[in-house]
């Protein structure tokens, strides 16, 4: 019973236009996470923690112009234009209302069956790992097996009962590579140690506000990370299928 309501959820994620959706287990796995934002803290009825990623457009996720980029004329160093950061804020604003699109469709059609849901949410890229979507990646980016870094992540909590998937086992995107490190402007990661011990986030904190402050963006860590098996052809035709589908706006 509880195989076959999984299924038909994740049947109607997909059709709303979540590439990837996955269940944690609330009661194992979030150690890491502080006592007031663990799942069960947050809302003690949840039983099921649901996570799902939406493909992202490489103009949102994967081209960026930053601080000690690699090569490509796209990806220059150089203070942002404004024609750019203008693009760049409503790629952000459509991106967002999109994942909130799905996030209600999810929560819908569980509330339809009689479960309740929460908006609450945990530390996404926690509920992505111990969930099973995806690994952290040496700069504690998570890393899907098909779309890498670029997606976007959502929580559901809900006191559904849905099977747990398990973290994901024998993919090591990062093996070897260090793209990531190599092109990090402020040095925050020591290659010797695994994130998140091997990562300062005041040292990365500090340097991206200083190059805020410049004019520019750092995001290098996500645009050189290789990870992932779609080209950006792939995930814009993946993008373009999912806007034009009749089954974007379906119906209970």
């Amino acid at each position: 019973m509880e195989d076959s309501i999984k299924s038909e959820f994740i049947t109607w994620m997909k059709k709303a236009g979540a590439f990837d959706v996955r269940v944690a287990d609330p009661s194992q796995g979030f150690d890491r996470v502080p006592e007031e934002a663990k799942p069960l803290s947050l809302w003690p009825q949840c039983r099921s923690v649901v996570v799902f990623a939406i493909a992202m457009s490489p103009d949102c996720n994967n081209i960026f112009l930053g601080p000690f980029a690699p090569g490509e004329s796209s990806r220059n160093l150089g203070p942002v234009p404004e024609n750019i950061q203008s693009e760049d804020y409503a790629l952000g604003r459509l991106a967002r209302l999109f994942l909130s699109s799905v996030t209600l469709k999810g929560m819908l059609w569980l509330t339809h069956f009689d479960h309740a849901v929460s908006f609450r949410s945990p530390p996404l890229k926690i509920a992505a790992y111990e969930s099973g979507l995806g690994v952290y990646g040496r700069s504690g980016l998570i890393l899907h097996p098909i779309l890498g870094n670029r997606m976007t992540l959502g929580v559901i909590l809900t006191d559904a009962v849905l099977e747990p998937d398990q973290r994901l086992a024998d993919f090591e995107p990062c093996t070897n590579c260090v793209l990531c490190i190599e092109n990090c402007p402020a040095d925050a990661y020591d290659p010797s140690i695994h994130y998140p011990e091997g990562w300062s986030y005041d040292t990365c904190t500090r340097k991206r506000e200083e190059i805020s402050n410049a004019g520019y963006y750092c995001h290098n860590c996500f645009a050189v990370c290789p990870a992932g098996q779609l080209s950006d052809s792939d995930l814009l035709r993946i993008r373009n299928a999912v806007s034009i589908s009749p089954e974007h706006n379906f119906n209970l």
